[in-house]
């Protein structure tokens, strides 16, 4: 096992996507770009909430 940051982005309360970073400088790069940015679905618009977290992954698995 390994440490990794997860980015944890949500669509307006929904899971939207994750990526594993190796670095923490890296996930709060792409939490502060994601997060509050706006989509328009239908008519509706929806924002990003994204969150970093630190957590253990297999040594197999690729960081970005």
């Amino acid at each position: 096992m390994k440490p990794a940051f997860v980015l944890l982005c949500y669509l307006s309360g929904l899971p939207a996507g994750t990526m594993y970073l190796a670095s923490v400088n890296n996930c709060n790069y792409y939490k502060d770009r994601l997060t509050k940015q706006e989509i328009k679905i239908q008519g509706e618009i929806k924002k990003y909430d994204c969150y970093c977290k630190l957590v253990n992954v297999n040594k197999d698995m690729r960081l970005y």
